[in-house]
Formats: structure tokens, C-alpha cells, sequence
């Protein structure tokens, strides 16, 4: 992982010494080992690349970046899995190299595809790629968004950066709260930060996934962006242990590559199938720690189920107590490094582990994000398939399955009613958690519908993929990554793998809740990797630890004058509701996650501004 910034655009506006100091200083924490700048002048245009690396893949300096040959420059965030395939190609080309990095790998094939390099990568990115005899910058981004990219573009100068501090300090621009996406986050949390590309901030924007943008350096700036990769909406009929034998040689080729690095690797464990899958495949390609963190709500304790898979599959995990101390602190102090607020609660057990992983000397982290998009795990995804399925035959067969079988683990009333979702059939996938947070509106003064596209006809298609582009998938992977790279921790998410998804995705809809069983793909590919308590569990367990345990007594204090001081939040909330529910003894899931989302808001409007 890395920090990377860069300026395009008139000479006169290019960034000073000073500007350029604070920008590298703000991105320290996601590169502390060495940091470069590149500079250059093409007809009437500057062009600036900044960078900082957190060594991870061949740890000489040489690999240090802005990394340059003669036909090109390059400033790189992200992992090129299948970089060592892919230099023995340019080796047989007559490509020759100086290091053992995936980043002279990119360069060099940047400079023999240009673009269409980025349909030949398996990997992550953002970057940078300037090209020196064609004079053009190529900026990018993955399928998935796993590594941010931010830019900011005004009177024919852009600025970009993978983070939004950095971007500021080289811009100098004052920022300015997009207080219209604030009030979407308040409403939904999480699952608005990925249906569009706005910020937190007015005229700051994410760039697009599976997108690139090409900039000639002898015209005028014009952004316009393009994919290298969409989805084929086109399913096959393969049989299911057909479909297992492949998702298990897939997956476990994934896992291959997914933990090369020089350093030591770590895995985020828990008590279900995705950790388990990985951890028990990852160890035979690396050394791995494991490490898990311990709820204070007993209801979501796995040490148990843990345990069971550390015998079967040898292998040794730490648990980690949530605890309260110093949680307001490390909070405040990630959103000023980042200026962007978390966004639910498990960031900050996250953090309680990357503080572990990071004095334990760990640089990688795999988690199993990803797993419960790509299989199909969420409560809501199996009301959707059995939705799917209304005017079938199988319906009540698939709908007895599901009361016998699932719905006694659902602890959200509105999840267990399938006459209320069922209502929501034809519409967008946003509105099931409209329902299923409906209580919140008692805390808001308006509780704005916002609709996103649908992207396949069938309910449970489109469902999956709602997930994987727009609403979960997206917030979970910035998370991670904000939360990760505080601690200079580089975070790895195996199961996204474009071919991993592109092959799950054809399957028949069935697959995935095969004979009622969900992740049932997953559980049969991997069923030897499970011990009784993991493959047998159809509960969906997750991670979650009350608001309130994440801090000290003394802490209520200060959190109850950062919420009351916050014009963003009186102009949004019901204050008198909202009051009442701060003095709650009994506070539910989503209602501990609205809170959190306020207290974020509240400290990144006064970090603003002062």
C-alpha cells in the first residue's frame, strides 16, 4: 500500500514546496518507509506525482517510487496478484528488469498496452501512469474499488489523490461539506456511501471503479472517463458439482497469489465460512497470523467455532478484547488523518486489531470481504431468492425452508416478514433497508427515498449485485482501507477476484441457496476446510459491538457536546427524539449504528471547521 497525489494543469498554479512537504506529511501513515516527487513541464501544462510507500513486495529501495524508465513514469496504490505471470510474458517480449516488484511489472506493461494493460491485471489499484513519448496521464482505478482515488479539477487545473487530506493540502482549495450526502448518510449509513461518486465534501469525487481516465497533455483537460470492464449479464447452465469443483480450483488459485509479499501476512478471523476458506488455504501458501476480535455481546462470540477450525486446520489465532480505552481518541484522531467519517462501529474494532497486527510487525492483512456479496450470505439476500422465485412452484418449498431454518436467527423484526418485502419486489434494492430501518425516522426530520438503478430484471440478480457495486461492497472496502492504512497496514479482500466473480456470477441462481442452504456453493466447495460447528451454522453472525462499549464513561461527555454543538445535525435530526434515544438503557442494532454515524458527522464538521 501506498499514498500517492499528483497535479496537471497550468504552470503558474503548481503547488509549492511548502504544500508539497504537507501533502507527503499527509500521507505518511499509508507509505511511512520512503517517499518520492516527479516533476516535469509538456508544452504549457505541469505535471507533479507524489508518492509514499509502505514496503511490501521487494523491499529495496530501488522499488521506491515515482518509478520511471525512459517511455514512462508511474505512482502506484494497490497489489498486482498476478505480477510474476505477467513479467514472464514481457520477459519473452524482451522486456528486461531491475527489481523484483509488481510496480516495474505495471510500468513496463502500461508501456507496452497502454490501456489495455488494465484488462490483462488481477489486482487492485489506483495510480498514476505518465506516459513520456505520447505525452498523456493514464489515472485508474479497479473493478472493485478497493483502493480509493480522489480528484478535484477547476480552470483547467486537476488534482488527484488516494486521499482526501492530501488532495487538500496540495489543492489548498477550503473544503466544504456536502451537507446533502451527509443527510443521505445519516438516513441509510453505510449502504449510501457507494451510489454515487460524491464526497463528504463539495467538489471532491471519488473516481469511478473499472474506470480510466486518459489526459492528452497537448489539449485542454477534458474528463471524460472510460471502463475497461462490464459486466455480461449472460448465466450458463453448468450443474452444481460441476460448479463447485471450479469455484474450489478458482479460489484456492486466488488465495495463491493473494499472499505473495516479503513481509508477514495476516488473516482477520471469525467463525464463519469466508475467514475459514481463506485462512485454511492461505496457510499453505504462507506463514499466517491469525487474529480475531472478542464482542462484548455474547450472542456474537465464536471463539468456539474458532477454535474447532484451528484444530482442523492447524493454525493459531489471537483474540483481542473490545475495550473502551481510548476509542473516542483513536476515532477523532483517524478522521483527522483521513477527513472522512467512519462508518458504523466495527471500524473501530478494526482498529483494535490493526493496533495488535501493527506491534505484532504484520504490514498484510486478508479479510474475508467480499465473500458474503460474491455467495450470496445476508439475511436479505435469501429473501430475495425466495422472492425470486413467487410465482414458481418451488415457492413454498424454498419459503418452509427458510421459516424452519433461518428465520429463528433473524433478530430484525422486518427481515422475518417476507409479506413486507415482498411488497418491495419491484422495486430498487435500496428500499429493503428502508424497511429495515424504518425506526429511524423518528430521529430525522425527513426520511428522503433515494433510488438507485436496477441492473438485472431478476429481484435476487440484482440483488447480489445492488451489494457488490452500489451499497455493501463499497462501504466495507473504504472502511478497511481507511481504517487499515491509519496503522500502515496493507488490506487484502482475496475473494475479489474478477474472474472469481465473473465465474460465481453465470451460476444459476439456485446455486447459491442449493436445497435451501445458504452460501451453499462456498460450504460444498470447501466442506473438508469447516469443522461440524462452521459448516453446519446457517446463522449469520457477523461482527457487532454496541455503541456505547466502545467508550469510557468520561468519553459520554465529550460525545454528547460534539453531538448537541452540530448545526448539521439539528437542521437534520428531531432533537428531542434524538435525546431521548442517547438516554436509552435499550438501544437496537441500527439505531447504535445511527448514532455512531452522528458522532462522525459531528466530528468532521468541527475538524472543518477549525
Amino acid at each position: 500500500m501506498c499514498g500517492l497525489a499528483g497535479f496537471i494543469g497550468i504552470k503558474k498554479k503548481i503547488p509549492k514546496i511548502g504544500e508539497i512537504k504537507n501533502c507527503k506529511f499527509s500521507l505518511k501513515r499509508r507509505g511511512p518507509d520512503t517517499s518520492g516527487v516527479f516533476r516535469k513541464n509538456i508544452n504549457n501544462k505541469s505535471i507533479l506525482l507524489i508518492h509514499t510507500r509502505l514496503s511490501v513486495v521487494d523491499l529495496n529501495r530501488n522499488s521506491s517510487q515515482p518509478f520511471s524508465d525512459s517511455n514512462g513514469t508511474l505512482v502506484f496504490n494497490g497489489m498486482i496478484y498476478n505480477y510474476i505471470e505477467l513479467k514472464n510474458d514481457l520477459k519473452k517480449k524482451g522486456e528486461k528488469f531491475k527489481t523484483t516488484s509488481d510496480t516495474e511489472v505495471l510500468l513496463k506493461l502500461l508501456n507496452t498496452y497502454q490501456e489495455k494493460a488494465l484488462e490483462m491485471i488481477d489486482g487492485m489499484w489506483a495510480f498514476a501512469y505518465l506516459n513520456h513519448k505520447n505525452n498523456y496521464l493514464l489515472l485508474s482505478r479497479d473493478i472493485f474499488g478497493e483502493k480509493p482515488l480522489y480528484y478535484q479539477s477547476n480552470d483547467n487545473n486537476f488534482y488527484f489523490s488516494n486521499s482526501i487530506k492530501a488532495l487538500q493540502k496540495l489543492s489548498k482549495k477550503k473544503l466544504g461539506l456536502n451537507k446533502q450526502k451527509i443527510k443521505n448518510f445519516l438516513n441509510y449509513q453505510d449502504k449510501i456511501y457507494g451510489v454515487d461518486n460524491e464526497t463528504f465534501f463539495d467538489d471532491i469525487y471519488q473516481f469511478p471503479t473499472s474506470s480510466y481516465l486518459k489526459i492528452n497533455l497537448n489539449k485542454d483537460i477534458n474528463l471524460k472517463f472510460s471502463k475497461f470492464w462490464r459486466l455480461n449479464i449472460k448465466h450458463n447452465k453448468k450443474k452444481f458439482d460441476e460448479a463447485c469443483k471450479e469455484v474450489k480450483k478458482i479460489t484456492k488459485d486466488v488465495l495463491h497469489t493473494r499472499t505473495r509479499s516479503d513481509v508477514q501476512n495476516s488473516v482477520l478471523v471469525s467463525g464463519g465460512l469466508d475467514s475459514n476458506t481463506i485462512v485454511s488455504n492461505a496457510r499453505k501458501f504462507s506463514k499466517i497470523n491469525g487474529y480475531s476480535l472478542l464482542s462484548t455481546d455474547q450472542h456474537y462470540d465464536e471463539r468456539r467455532q474458532i477454535k474447532s477450525s484451528e484444530k482442523l486446520n492447524k493454525f493459531k489465532t489471537k483474540f483481542i478484547k473490545s475495550n473502551n480505552s481510548g476509542s473516542l481518541n483513536l476515532l477523532e484522531n483517524i478522521i483527522e488523518y483521513g477527513y472522512s467519517p467512519l462508518l458504523t462501529p466495527t471500524a473501530l474494532g478494526l482498529g483494535l486489531l490493526c493496533q495488535k497486527i501493527k506491534r505484532d510487525k504484520n504490514r498484510v492483512l486478508l479479510t474475508g470481504i467480499g465473500g458474503d456479496e460474491l455467495f450470496c450470505g445476508y439475511y436479505v439476500n435469501f429473501l430475495s431468492h425466495i422472492l425470486s422465485y413467487k410465482n414458481n412452484k418451488l415457492f413454498n418449498q424454498k419459503y418452509s425452508f427458510w421459516k424452519k431454518n433461518i428465520k429463528k436467527f433473524i433478530r430484525n423484526p422486518n427481515l422475518k416478514n417476507l409479506k413486507t418485502a415482498g411488497k418491495l419486489e419491484n422495486k430498487y434494492r435500496l428500499n429493503f433497508f428502508i424497511e429495515e430501518n424504518a425506526n429511524l425516522k423518528n430521529y430525522t426530520k425527513k426520511f428522503k427515498i433515494i433510488k438507485i438503478s436496477k441492473i438485472h430484471k431478476d429481484i435476487f440478480y440484482n440483488n447480489m449485485l445492488q451489494n457488490i457495486f452500489y451499497q455493501s461492497l463499497p462501504a466495507q472496502l473504504f472502511q478497511s482501507d481507511y481504517v487499515c492504512m491509519y496503522f500502515s497496514i496493507e488490506n487484502r479482500s482475496p475473494f475479489l477476484s474478477k474472474k472469481l466473480f465473473e465465474y460465481t456470477y453465470k451460476l444459476n441462481k439456485n446455486f447459491f441457496m442449493y436445497n435451501g442452504i445458504p452460501k451453499a456453493i462456498l460450504r460444498k466447495s470447501f466442506k473438508k476446510n469447516f469443522p461440524l460447528e462452521i459448516r453446519n451454522n446457517y446463522e449469520k453472525t457477523g461482527f457487532y459491538s454496541p455503541f456505547r462499549s466502545f467508550f469510557k464513561k468520561k468519553d459520554i461527555v465529550s460525545i454528547k457536546r460534539y453531538l448537541f454543538n452540530s448545526k448539521i445535525l439539528k437542521k437534520t435530526l428531531n432533537m428531542n427524539s434524538f435525546k431521548k434515544l442517547l438516554l436509552s438503557k435499550n438501544v437496537l442494532h441500527s439505531e447504535s449504528k445511527f448514532i455512531f454515524a452522528c458522532l462522525n458527522v459531528a466530528i468532521l464538521e468541527k475538524l472543518i471547521k477549525e
